[in-house]
């Protein structure tokens, strides 16, 4: 039996089958561009998502900016 890994995504619980890049994972959940990332509380540079991979119990916040006034 394999073992799911949990992540979360702006404090919801997502199962994954396997460690995954942020690249990858952006392709799968399709947020709403603009935004930025933050993996365990450490921004990523766009330039990283291809190389920085999301493992088990990670906490991933898909941040879109603010407008107005």
């Amino acid at each position: 039996m394999k073992h799911l890994m949990h992540i979360f995504v702006n404090q919801v619980q997502k199962e994954m089958s396997q460690p995954m890049d942020i690249a990858s994972l952006l392709d799968v959940l399709q947020p709403k561009k603009p935004f930025a990332i933050s993996l365990n509380s450490q921004f990523i540079a766009k330039t990283q998502y291809a190389s920085t991979l999301v493992q088990d119990n990670d906490r991933l916040e898909i941040i879109s900016p603010v407008t107005g006034g």
